[in-house]
C-alpha cells in the first residue's frame, strides 16, 4: 500500500463527523480526569467556575481554537493524515505527539507515557501512527478500514 492509497482510505474514514466525535470523546475523557484530579486535591469547585466552564464548552463546539494544546495537536494529526504535510509539518510531528502523549497517557509520578494498545485503533491513534511512522506501521488497520468501507457500500 502506498502513502497515497493510505491517504485515500483515511480521507474516506476520518470524515469531519468522525474527527468531531473523536475530539468530543477525548475532551470528555480529559474533563473527567481533570475532575478526578481536582477532587483529589480538594478543589472540585474550580471546574464549576464560569470562565473555565465556558472555555471547556468551546472545545466541544469550535472548529478551530488558536494556541498550542491538545485540541490543536489532534487537529494537526487529522489534517496531516488526511491531506499530507509539508516540511514545516514534519518539524512539528514530535512536538504535537508529545502533547498528546503527555496529556492523555502520562500519569503523575511517571516520566514515560503508558499508552494502551486499543488507543492505536481509535481515529486519533491511527492518525498519529500514520503520521509518525508511515503506512507500514498501520497497514493492517488501514486494510481493515478499507474492507469495512467496501462492505458498507
Amino acid at each position: 500500500m502506498t502513502d497515497e492509497e493510505a491517504r485515500v482510505i483515511l480521507r474516506e474514514t476520518l470524515t469531519d463527523d468522525v474527527m468531531r466525535e473523536e475530539r468530543l470523546r477525548v475532551m470528555r475523557a480529559v474533563r473527567n480526569q481533570a475532575t478526578t484530579m481536582l477532587g483529589a486535591l480538594g478543589m472540585p469547585q474550580l471546574l464549576a467556575e464560569d470562565r473555565l466552564s465556558e472555555q471547556l464548552a468551546r472545545y466541544e463546539t469550535a472548529h478551530h481554537i488558536p494556541g498550542d494544546h491538545l485540541w490543536q495537536a489532534m487537529q494537526f494529526f487529522f489534517r496531516v493524515a488526511r491531506e499530507g504535510g509539508d516540511e514545516q509539518d514534519q518539524t512539528l510531528i514530535a512536538h504535537y505527539a508529545a502533547i498528546v502523549r503527555q496529556t492523555l497517557f502520562t500519569p503523575a509520578y511517571r516520566r514515560a507515557p503508558q499508552i494502551p494498545d486499543p488507543f492505536w485503533e481509535t481515529p486519533l491513534g491511527l492518525a498519529m501512527r500514520f503520521v509518525e511512522q508511515g503506512v507500514t506501521a498501520c497497514a493492517d488497520a488501514l486494510q481493515k478500514l478499507a474492507k469495512e468501507g467496501e462492505s458498507s457500500s
